[in-house]
């Protein structure tokens, strides 16, 4: 791992020891869910209703698994994929997190559920992963917090087995957008510690330049749940000026900005949250 993702990797670590504290998680875990999927709630394409696991099914649409295969989650956060897909699916499971918070909150659910053996999180970069091999590998909106994408997707293709999946779930901004646009944006990357977050080109370009060829890919965005720069202004309003008077203890107003800005930018179509899987041959 290179000076510079050793970094990003500290302050990722960072980031999430102090969101684990606060009111977001907190509230999560008041409601009893020990290891909740962090990432986004989706409508259900079925019809069934919105959660954050209706993309576990839909980034593993037309990926096929060998009996017994090995998965590792690149940026587990607490589990909750690993506790979802393991049930259903199979097959042995491995989470790296950046936070110890996490990773001992997850093991806590894992031992509840009964998987030990069958999925264990350590505290690790997904920059100096394990050697695998793995037959499946996936990141849900945590490979964009990567200082170096294109390397940090090598490394990880490295450990596949041959005809193994990588499967990149992020959001992908366009190419081309107002400078307006543009700044909150930059805005996003800042708040959400995510230096390069690279466009659907940029990712398909790091995953050929690994060896791998991209076989699926969809746009998630029309079943996101977003509010546009109307709806979310007043909010945006009240916060700001708490985030400018609080400076570095402003975590959270930082990434409740930040997902703000995220929000309006897709609302408008600047950028799309995608699924995209690549196989490595076979």
């Amino acid at each position: 791992m290179n000076a510079a993702s050793e970094a990003q990797a500290r302050r990722v670590a960072r980031y999430y020891r102090w969101l684990d504290g606060l009111s977001f998680f907190r509230e999560r875990r008041a409601e009893g869910e020990a290891a909740h999927p962090v990432h986004r709630a989706l409508t259900d394409p079925n019809g069934g209703p919105p959660s954050p696991l209706v993309v576990h099914r839909l980034m593993l649409e037309g990926v096929a698994l060998p009996e017994g295969f090995r998965a590792l989650d690149a940026g587990c956060g607490y589990g909750a994929t690993m506790l979802d897909l393991a049930p259903k699916l199979g097959g042995v499971w491995l989470g790296l997190t950046l936070s110890p918070e996490q990773g001992a909150r997850g093991m806590a659910a894992v031992r509840a559920a009964g998987l030990e053996g069958r999925v264990r999180i350590e505290v690790a970069s997904y920059d100096a992963p394990p050697p695998g091999p793995f037959h499946l590998i996936y990141g849900i909106e945590s490979l964009i917090h990567s200082a170096d994408p294109a390397a940090t997707i090598s490394g990880l293709a490295a450990t596949l087995a041959p005809g193994g999946w990588l499967v990149v779930v992020d959001d992908m901004p366009v190419e081309a957008m107002p400078d307006e646009a543009r700044r909150r944006l930059e805005g996003f990357r800042r708040f959400w510690r995510c230096p390069v977050a690279p466009s659907r080109a940029g990712w398909r370009t790091a995953l050929e330049a690994a060896g791998l060829s991209v076989q699926h890919e969809r746009d998630l965005s029309p079943l996101l749940r977003v509010r546009s720069m109307e709806q979310a202004a007043p909010r945006l309003r009240e916060i700001t000026w708490k985030q400018r008077l609080l400076g570095p203890l402003a975590v959270r107003l930082e990434a409740e900005i930040g997902g703000i800005f995220l929000e309006t930018l897709q609302t408008e179509g600047l950028v799309e949250y995608r699924v995209m899987a690549a196989r490595k041959p076979g």
